[in-house]
């Protein structure tokens, strides 16, 4: 929970959202003849290392969102004696008009509120993913273990300790398997975020470039 700022989207999609996503499923997009396949050819194709690439930084874009919180929650509630949400409505309402020795503070609220979205876009896609996918519940165990919870595994044999609870008719999940359905998760989630409207391909891309993994 991010007190308040980060809105988890974990909810019912728009039908508009929904409709695009089983246009795009799994990496084809549906023509009037049928399916045409997208190659999504692995370690070869610029999309895949770039989805990788979002998923890596997602711990990090979070820790450093969630800092920044902390740092304007404790400035507001000494400056204006109100809490955070309080705060945001007001000065988003004013059209961020606060005062000139705040202007940090600004900049701070202005990085939360990217990164909070970069963070949805993230979660709109997983759970998008999650929910019309037909392999969508195991992809989502897998993205999220490998690079979502709050905590991060050791190593991949603790990705897949966490892993069994959710399957159990399978006595253990080998490293192999983990692998491919990590890179099928890949591709679906793929279609999904480089089909957004050009405002949110731009943020995406631009922590992609901007942001380093911690």
């Amino acid at each position: 929970n991010l007190e308040g700022l980060y809105v988890d989207i974990r909810s019912l999609l728009d039908e508009t959202t929904q409709e695009r996503y089983h246009e795009r499923i799994g990496g084809e997009y549906m023509g009037k003849s049928g399916v045409i396949n997208q190659d999504f050819k692995g370690e070869d194709n610029t999309a895949y290392h770039d989805v990788i690439r979002l998923f890596k930084i997602y711990r990090s874009v979070n820790w450093r969102m969630q800092i920044k919180v902390n740092q304007v929650k404790h400035r507001v509630q000494e400056e204006y004696g109100t809490n955070l949400d309080e705060f945001l409505d007001h000065i988003y309402q004013a059209g961020m008009d606060i005062n000139q020795d705040l202007d940090d503070m600004k900049q701070r609220v202005e990085a939360i509120n990217k990164a909070n979205k970069f963070l949805k876009l993230i979660d709109e896609a997983v759970e998008l993913m999650r929910k019309f996918h037909p392999q969508g519940e195991r992809y989502y165990w897998v993205l999220y273990y490998s690079y979502m919870s709050a905590r991060k595994a050791e190593n991949i044999e603790e990705i897949l300790d966490h892993l069994e609870p959710h399957f159990p008719k399978i006595t253990r999940i080998h490293r192999a398997t983990y692998f491919r359905w990590r890179e099928q998760a890949f591709q679906a989630v793929s279609s999904i975020l480089w089909g957004y409207e050009d405002e949110s391909r731009k943020l995406i891309k631009s922590f992609k470039n901007n942001f380093e993994e911690e």
